[in-house]
């Protein structure tokens, strides 16, 4: 009706009728559910980024301290893999924790790693995969001994 009230002999008529717009009764109860375009994840700290549940590192050649807690079979964003979930300490000494490796072979390399440990992430070539290979470096091994008594 465009906003033009209906004459009073007919009000009961319209009091009457449903909506056929109107949102459902259940509506209310899903408080949870976002807005279109409303994130529902916490903002991933800088290096990764969310997907399907969850948090995966963004993997650049570095040398880093790695501890694997399990291996998951679970979607990266663009296909399923087997991804190891680990803890990193970083080169700038900042730890990460629970993050999944975006790379099934990255992930086989560290899957036996249960304790703190030094790996240097290398890749190749562009498309070849990613790999790690155990730091002979002795600061590395003492930063990763130091880790693991204070997570013993």
């Amino acid at each position: 009706m465009g906003g033009v009230a209906p004459p009073p002999e007919y009000a009961h008529i319209y009091a009457a009728m449903e909506d056929p717009y109107a949102p459902p009764p259940s509506y209310g109860a899903q408080a949870s559910r976002a807005l279109p375009g409303t994130s529902v994840y916490p903002t991933a700290p800088e290096g990764t980024y969310w997907a399907s549940d969850r948090l995966f590192w963004r993997i650049v050649t570095s040398t880093v301290l790695v501890r694997t807690r399990e291996v998951l079979h679970c979607h990266n964003g663009h296909r399923y893999l087997d991804a190891a979930v680990v803890d990193l300490y970083l080169a700038t000494g900042r730890e990460l924790h629970e993050v999944a490796l975006p790379s099934s072979m990255l992930s086989q390399d560290v899957a036996h790693l249960n304790r703190w440990t030094p790996i240097r992430i290398v890749r190749d070539a562009g498309r070849k995969p990613w790999r790690a290979l155990v730091v002979p470096d002795t600061a590395w091994h003492e930063r990763a001994a130091e880790l693991n008594m204070r997570d013993a």
